[in-house]
């Protein structure tokens, strides 16, 4: 089969209705010309959380530029701080393909943009021709973006067609898109700083609720005193103290005309759009309209999915459940039980770094290291599901192919929707998701459910750590005494039932103290690692090694002579030690001091005297020592 072209979406927060419509347009222009998806995203605009928007942000270093045909970006969606500036040198670097911006310029690739001017000037012919205002105050935003300027132009538009003086004092640009810009224009109408105006035109549904609820906490009435009007279309507008009259604009024929152009970009044909798809007005309460038909808003039927979904999503008790898994397994069972809250979902996959969860490290519970940017070379698919049906997984891949299922033989094109698996700035893997040949995109609930998978990894991650460090030394990684204990009645009872003896070999550092008092204790520290891994490199057979005092190690197991012998145990730890003093030049020289007791045993063998036997002579190999330095000296 001839490979596809394969479209590239960078966004953020796909959940939003903005974001909603926009994809909904790329998708279905992709699926009419048999086009492939990767749509790559955040699940967070901002946070006050740092580390949170490392993890997230995190999901676009999964990008394999080599891979894509064309690349389409929403720039306004990417409100984390500097990320839009770090996509765009990421892009440069690494893309070798055709880029488009949406909504917003940029300094290096060519944009499109929803067409808002028509819109906004629409919203400001009704507030004319249906109610006669004549003294309409424009709430705006940044003047440098360009949907500030192209709503501003609709306003500006509407009011020279009706022959109204354009007074510049009537726009103000300290809107911020959010309800603070709204609350603050509020209390400057209310406290008189500027004129009360017939209506307030705000260019965002935002800003429009936040003007309307603090009018309301000074006593000033809309529309009765004050009519607004929003723009945005959001479902908010219908829920807030008086329903904002807005107007949804035709943002599914920007994502619709972007894949038009990216093509014409990509392959230097014309293509022509597969729908045409208008914005349109939607009346509430809050221009000084009455009898508004609610049930023919949009949003209506949106809120009340929301609502249903995410009342059956909070029923599940899959919080709960999660954090009762008993080991991985469980957990990923458990994932696969609560696929069934993602509505209309086609196929799931989630993948985790190789050793995400720090298990092949060296024990270290005070400096752990982990990812924080980019991916492992290999990813493991942990959880597929196809067809909303359980596939064999648990195989690795090549990160760089970014999910298997992208490079199937498919007789229909798909959208791929991936998502960072994090927690704060641990990244741990991704999500995939697909629907299909359907046009969706996920919503609240994805997200939430998404967020539990990602507690519930970290919730498994730092139990197993405790578990780990309630039987290992957390500084070097061997089994404490409590762990020397669990392992050892295994021991005992292989020497016993094949008759072998039981090995003891006692190591002491010979100048810890000396090293700790002259270098500091972070170098005694790295002394004592160097020791255990000596120790733990030399080990063969059914041994263990344990620290079981400051600068005390014990290995103990069963004695096979046919496999290596005690003295070319101790031989191998001061061949490792002394190579170790030879390439690290530090300004001191790692030795200790072993002593080494075998013995056949039985059931009523006190196995502390065999460790004591081994004791002694390590002190005797001390002593000894010391006697060689004097004589020496």
């Amino acid at each position: 089969m001839k490979k596809r072209k394969l479209i590239g979406v960078i966004i953020s927060e796909v959940e939003e209705l903005y974001q909603n419509k926009l994809l909904n347009g790329i998708i279905s222009q992709c699926y009419a010309l048999n086009y492939d998806l990767a749509i790559f995203s955040t699940f967070i605009k901002d946070t006050g959380l740092p580390e949170y928007k490392i993890g997230e942000k995190n999901i676009f270093n999964l990008i394999n530029f080599d891979h894509f045909d064309g690349i389409l970006v929403a720039p306004i969606t990417l409100t984390i701080k500097n990320l839009k500036e770090d996509i765009e040198q990421m892009l440069l670097k690494k893309c070798k393909c055709p880029v488009l911006f949406i909504d917003n310029q940029s300094k290096f690739y060519p944009n499109i943009n929803t067409k808002d001017r028509e819109a906004t000037e629409k919203i400001v012919d009704h507030l004319i021709e249906e109610h006669g205002y004549q003294d309409i105050y424009c709430l705006a935003a940044d003047p440098n973006i360009v949907a500030t300027i192209e709503r501003v132009q609709g306003y500006k538009n509407s009011l020279k067609k009706h022959n109204i003086p354009i007074d510049e004092s009537r726009i103000s640009y300290d809107g911020d898109f959010y309800y603070t810009g709204g609350e603050m224009l509020a209390r400057k109408i209310a406290h008189g700083e500027i004129p009360k105006p017939d209506a307030v035109m705000c260019i965002s549904d935002c800003m429009a609720i936040g003007l309307a609820n603090e009018l309301l906490n000074y006593g000033i009435r809309v529309p009765d005193d004050i009519a607004i009007t929003g723009y945005d279309g959001i479902d908010e507008t219908l829920v807030s103290y008086t329903s904002i009259t807005t107007y949804l604009p035709p943002i599914v024929q920007t994502g619709i005309n972007a894949v038009c152009e990216l093509t014409k970009m990509m392959t230097g044909v014309e293509t022509y759009p597969c729908k045409v798809v208008p914005g349109n007005m939607e009346i509430g309460h809050s221009c000084g309209c009455t009898g508004a038909d609610y049930i023919k808003r949009s949003g209506i039927l949106r809120m009340k999915d929301k609502l249903d979904d995410y009342k059956m999503f909070l029923d599940s008790y899959m919080t709960e459940s999660l954090t009762s898994a008993i080991d991985l397994e469980d957990c990923i069972n458990k994932f696969c039980y609560y696929l069934y809250l993602i509505k209309d979902y086609s196929d799931y996959y989630l993948c985790l770094c190789d050793n995400w969860d720090g298990s092949l490290d060296k024990y270290n519970m005070e400096n752990p290291e982990y990812i924080k940017e980019g991916y492992t070379k290999e990813m493991r698919l942990v959880l597929a599901c196809e067809n909303r049906e359980f596939v064999n997984s648990n195989f690795k891949f090549n990160t760089k192919d970014m999910i298997p299922d992208l490079w199937k033989d498919r007789d229909n094109p798909k959208a791929y929707y991936f998502t960072p698996i994090h927690f704060n700035d641990r990244c741990m893997g991704y999500s995939v998701i697909t629907y299909g040949d359907k046009v969706l995109s996920y919503d609240i609930t994805y997200r939430n459910w998404c967020r539990n998978i990602m507690n519930a990894l970290e919730y498994y991650r730092v139990n197993r750590k405790l578990y780990l460090s309630s039987f290992r030394d957390v500084l070097t990684g061997l089994y404490n005494r409590n762990g020397l204990n669990q392992k050892l009645h295994n021991i005992i009872n292989v020497a016993i039932k094949e008759k072998k003896k039981l090995l003891a070999i006692m190591a002491d550092l010979d100048n810890l103290k000396e090293i700790n008092d002259n270098f500091g204790h972070i170098e005694g520290d790295n002394v004592l690692t160097v020791v255990a891994n000596a120790i733990q490199s030399c080990l063969v057979g059914n041994k263990i090694s344990a620290r079981i005092g400051g600068d005390e190690f014990l290995v103990i197991g069963t004695y096979d002579e046919t496999i290596t012998s005690p003295e070319k145990f101790i031989q191998g730890v001061n061949r490792f030690l002394a190579k170790y003093n030879k390439s690290s030049k530090k300004p001191y020289k790692i030795q200790i001091s072993m002593g080494v007791y075998c013995e056949y045993i039985n059931e009523d063998t006190d196995i502390s005297e065999i460790i004591d036997h081994a004791d002694q002579n390590m002190y005797k190999n001390k002593a000894w020592k010391k006697q060689i330095l004097s004589r020496i000296k």
